[in-house]
């Protein structure tokens, strides 16, 4: 059998100024997906070199680094310079630049520099990388870049257009189902292969679209060739026919099948307690509420409120995977929203209660250790004063 050659993808770089990438989503109200970065600058090199620049000691990154590394994107530490407790200035550009001169010399088989950031600053990096024979492409968020740093690349992507865009798959005309056709026939099987590795597979806790991706590909599917664009676009239109759930956590995007979904709390509350039973409990990453920035416990008690006033009683199982479920805080993992649930608790913003219910085997009444919200407590106070304001 004749088989012709694989093309040939050119070596990358990815590397991320963190804090541009993050300040410039902040202002839309959204957070990175680095499901998607990834899944666009794997379409136009192969990624073996991949870092995130930002001082990981502010609140605003402290639960990030874990949730990186789990991509696969190594944190580099750079320090902001602070007075009277503002920052003036973030040097991630320039360890970026200094990174990039350097695997000038030691990574030579780099042809690709995937830079995400819209700064200025990196216009000399950027003429100095293709002087040298390196395609630069730059990755910014709308409203941040600089239109002298986008006038000097080899290809310019917006993230919230061309990477991440707040858009939904288009049902078909009128509502009416589309004529069957191979594509359509093609595009089926697909969503079945999707629906059985999800079902054979033995995590309990969703699966990576970067791992479906490439389990799909060993069976012969590829989202370009059955007319998505990006990869997320085709799990979306999976969703979108109810074969599966879309969550984002830890920065990434997870699939489940709708039962896996279902099941979530009762699988949440497995996982605490064979965590809880560990023998490397205490090398998970944890999650503390007063790490997390203003905003965010604001909407997490806000959230703890909510759920507290349409649910018959609350346990931790049951807040963590509502959490989930519902991307309060997208960019914390499944662990670390279970460390942050335990911290609410011993920090008191949750309190214990018990709720009497019905035995699932002898169906005898019995008391359930349950939590509430503590309304004493100032955080919880302060929530409810702006909520009546």
């Amino acid at each position: 059998m004749n088989l012709s050659p694989s093309p040939i993808i050119p070596d990358a770089a990815l590397l991320i100024d963190w804090d541009n990438l993050k300040a410039g989503l902040k202002s839309m109200g959204r957070q990175p997906n680095i499901s998607s970065l990834l899944d666009a600058v794997n379409q136009r090199g192969r990624v073996v070199i991949a870092r995130a620049y930002a001082d990981w000691q502010q609140r605003v990154n402290a639960f990030d680094p874990p949730n990186l590394y789990a991509a696969g994107i190594e944190p580099v530490y750079v320090p902001v310079r602070m007075l009277g407790g503002r920052i003036l200035k973030n040097s991630a550009d320039v360890k970026l630049a200094v990174d990039c001169i350097d695997f000038l010399n030691t990574a030579a088989h780099l042809q690709t520099f995937f830079l995400v950031s819209g700064d200025s600053d990196l216009v000399h990096l950027v003429n100095f990388l293709r002087a040298r024979g390196k395609r630069v492409v730059v990755i910014a968020v709308s409203g941040t870049l600089s239109q002298m740093l986008a006038e000097n690349v080899d290809e310019l992507l917006m993230y919230d257009v061309d990477i991440d865009p707040v858009r939904q798959p288009e049902p078909p005309a009128n509502g009416r189902k589309a004529k069957a056709t191979p594509e359509s026939a093609r595009l089926d099987e697909a969503f079945d292969a999707l629906a059985d590795l999800l079902r054979n597979r033995s995590n309990r806790v969703g699966s990576l679209f970067s791992w479906i991706g490439i389990q799909l590909g060993r069976r012969g599917f590829d989202h370009r060739s059955l007319g998505f664009e990006r990869f997320k676009d085709f799990m979306q239109e999976a969703e979108r026919r109810g074969k599966v759930r879309i969550l984002t956590r830890g920065l990434q995007d997870w699939a489940y099948l709708p039962e896996q979904y279902d099941d979530m709390t009762k699988v949440e509350a497995e996982e605490e307690e064979e965590e809880a039973n560990g023998d490397e409990a205490e090398l998970r990453p944890t999650a503390v509420v007063a790490s997390l920035a203003e905003e965010d416990q604001r909407n997490f008690v806000r959230y703890l409120a909510d759920l507290e006033a349409r649910s018959e009683y609350l346990i931790p199982p049951y807040i963590a995977s509502h959490l989930v479920r519902q991307s309060v805080l997208p960019s914390l993992s499944q662990t670390q929203i279970r460390s942050l649930v335990r911290d609410a608790i011993q920090e008191e913003i949750l309190i214990p209660s018990t709720h009497v219910v019905a035995h699932r085997a002898t169906g005898k009444p019995y008391e359930l250790r349950t939590v509430k919200l503590n309304a004493d407590h100032p955080l919880v106070q302060a929530v409810f004063a702006e909520t009546a304001a």
